[in-house]
This record gives structure tokens, C-alpha cells and sequence, in this order.
């Protein structure tokens, strides 16, 4: 999977503009999961028939996982569990592990930030620009 990076931050509402979601949205994660459960036990055991007759079974997880492609409650969980991504691990510094660490430097922050590939995510009206990124994270960590 890799290291990668993640803002220090858990203020939800600096998390949902670093995600580039609509504000509010952390609240709708955990009524996603339990619309999850719910959707997959009124599912269990359902079939569908296919264009030759044949009967197979529903995909429940994948029909709900369909409903919630490229949503913002799934860009908010994308971002929490992958962060900005890998990163230049040699930017680590050296009285840190290089695969596991923090660092509240904001000229590292901005280093390592540049080496994940943040500036080439296309730029879309309302998101935070280099320094507001490193404002809104207060800090960066790695692992």
C-alpha cells in the first residue's frame, strides 16, 4: 500500500474542506454505514435473472457501494484513508522513522506535499490553494 501522507488535523470541518466535499458532510458517514447494514440484510439472498434465463445472486455490496461512486461522503472516506497519497519518503526527516511520523515544519509540509503529486489534481473553484492546505491541516503525518 505504501506510506502516505495525511493532515494532523481532526477538526471535520477543516477535513471536509481539505476533501473538497460540501461542508457537513463527515455527519452523513456514519448514516452511511448504517444504511450499509441495512441495505445488505434487505438484500441477503436476493437473485436477479439474466437475459438467458439463468438466476444468479444479487451483488449487494456492490450495489450499494454504486450508489455512493463519486459522492462527496465518498470522496471524504477516499481522502481519510488514502490522504494526498505517497510521498518523497527521503523528505522524512532523519531523527523521525521514515515510514511513520509528524511534523508541523511548513516548509517540509510544503515539500512533501509538492512531492505527493498535489499540484497536478486538477484545480477546480473553492479549494484550498498550497498555503491554505497547510494551514487547514495544522501539522502533517506519514505511515
Amino acid at each position: 500500500m505504501g506510506t502516505r501522507l495525511y493532515p494532523l488535523t481532526t477538526d471535520s470541518r477543516k477535513l471536509e474542506e481539505l476533501a473538497h466535499v460540501l461542508p457537513a458532510t463527515a455527519r452523513l458517514v456514519p448514516f452511511k454505514k448504517e444504511l450499509e447494514k441495512s441495505f445488505l440484510k434487505m438484500r441477503e439472498g436476493a437473485t436477479f435473472t439474466d437475459e438467458d434465463g439463468d438466476e444468479w445472486p444479487v451483488d449487494a455490496d456492490y450495489e450499494f457501494h454504486s450508489l455512493f461512486r463519486n459522492s462527496d461522503v465518498d470522496r471524504y472516506e477516499s481522502f481519510l484513508l488514502f490522504g494526498w497519497g505517497k510521498f518523497d519518503l527521503d523528505l522524512a526527516p532523519k531523527d523521525q522513522d521514515r515510514y511513520d511520523g509528524l511534523t508541523t515544519d511548513k516548509e517540509l509540509m510544503q515539500n512533501m506535499l509538492l512531492s505527493s503529486g498535489w499540484e497536478s489534481i486538477p484545480w477546480e473553484p473553492g479549494q484550498p490553494d498550497l498555503g491554505k492546505v497547510i494551514e487547514l491541516s495544522e501539522g502533517f503525518c506519514w505511515g
